[in-house]
C-alpha cells in the first residue's frame, strides 16, 4: 500500500537560471529551458579505493564530485539565456553563475513561499554551434562548492537567493 502523503514529482519542478550578468555587482538571473527538451545534472563522482596489505577488503572514498550537464539548445532569437551563451561561444573559460531550485519542495509561510536552491559558480563551454536544426551545444560546468539557501520568485518570475546562515 502507498502511504497517502506520496505524491509524483514532474521534470518542470527542477528549475535552472543562469546568472547573463556575472561580472556586475548583482545577478540577473534567466531561466534555461526556451529550445531545450532535456536537461539533466550529472555529478560524475571521484571514487577512490585502497587496499591495505593486512585486510582482505578495500577502503573507499568519495572525494568528489564534477558536476556538469549538456544541453542541446534550439536557437531563439531575444532568449535571455542563448543570447548569453551565443555571447561566449569563442571565449575560453566564460563564467557565468548556476542556480538551482527545487520547485517540488517548496514551503508556505505568511503567504510567501520559499524554495531549497542551490548556487554555484559555473563555467560554459560550448561544444557545437548551428547544424541542421540550429542549436547550440554547451556543457555547464559546476566550479567549485554550492551555496545552500533558499529563494522566493517574484510574480515576474525572478528569483531572489537568501544563503543558508553558516554556523
Amino acid at each position: 500500500m502507498i502511504p497517502e502523503n506520496i505524491a509524483k514529482i514532474d521534470r518542470d519542478q527542477f528549475v535552472t537560471y543562469l546568472d547573463t550578468t556575472p561580472n556586475g555587482n548583482s545577478e540577473t538571473w534567466k531561466i534555461l529551458g526556451i529550445g531545450i527538451t532535456e536537461y539533466g545534472i550529472d555529478y560524475n563522482p571521484n571514487v577512490d579505493s585502497e587496499k591495505w596489505i593486512i585486510e582482505k577488503n578495500a577502503r573507499t572514498i568519495h572525494s568528489s564530485n564534477e558536476k556538469s550537464g549538456s544541453v542541446t539548445q534550439t536557437m531563439y532569437k531575444n532568449d535571455p539565456c542563448f543570447e548569453f551563451v551565443a555571447a561566449g561561444r569563442d571565449k575560453l573559460n566564460y563564467k557565468t553563475h548556476i542556480l538551482d531550485i527545487d520547485i517540488w519542495n517548496g514551503t508556505e509561510s505568511e503567504g510567501t513561499v520559499t524554495y531549497p536552491a542551490k548556487k554555484s559558480d559555473g563555467i560554459i563551454a560550448i561544444t557545437g554551434w548551428m547544424g541542421e536544426e540550429a542549436t547550440v551545444e554547451f556543457d555547464l560546468h559546476y566550479d567549485g562548492d554550492p551555496v545552500e539557501g533558499t529563494v522566493t520568485i517574484s510574480s515576474a518570475g525572478v528569483p531572489t537567493f537568501t544563503p543558508t546562515a553558516s554556523l
